[in-house]
């Protein structure tokens, strides 16, 4: 691995750590749940966005897995698709399900993704992370997916209110 690679690895490792530590105990830090926001880029397809609640936490593995709410729940992960299908344009809402296992940074999507397999993985590597009133957040970028599609996934430990 070359130096700059194994700082970034070093530096994926460490935020996985983090985030493992919001998943163990949410109200850590003055923080209340896990928020995420995902944006994928790629063809076939428009961009598309994903946002939900990953506050549910299975420990496993050293680190663990954050998953999206139940469908059906407050925060269930939704997936927004543009539709350009027909004369007046609309944004189609997407039921799916996501999962994070920071044990391999690999995140998991699935759901009736138009023009698109019903499941989508990619692995992280860290971008950023920074503190502001509203909680921490940390911001990873696609590694490799699945779909050769690009990906910037947002967490947030959202600050109590």
């Amino acid at each position: 691995m070359a130096d700059t690679e194994a700082y970034e690895h070093a530096r994926t490792e460490h935020a996985l750590e983090t985030i493992t530590g919001w998943g163990r105990d949410p109200g850590s830090d003055g923080g209340e749940n896990v928020a995420f926001c995902l944006v994928r880029q790629g063809a076939p397809g428009d961009a598309f966005e994903v946002t939900g609640d990953c506050t549910p936490f299975t420990l496993s593995g050293a680190r663990g897995v954050l998953h999206g709410q139940p469908a059906g729940d407050t925060g269930a992960p939704i997936a927004y698709i543009p539709n350009f299908s027909t004369s007046t344009p609309s944004l189609d809402q997407v039921p799916c399900t996501f999962d994070f296992d920071l044990n391999s940074g690999e995140v998991t999507l699935s759901g009736a993704f138009p023009g698109l397999g019903s499941t989508l993985s990619f692995s992280v590597e860290v971008l950023k992370s920074f503190d502001d009133p509203g909680g921490d957040t940390t911001l990873f970028v696609s590694r490799t997916s699945s779909d050769h599609a690009g990906y910037v996934l947002a967490l947030q430990h959202v600050a109590a209110a």
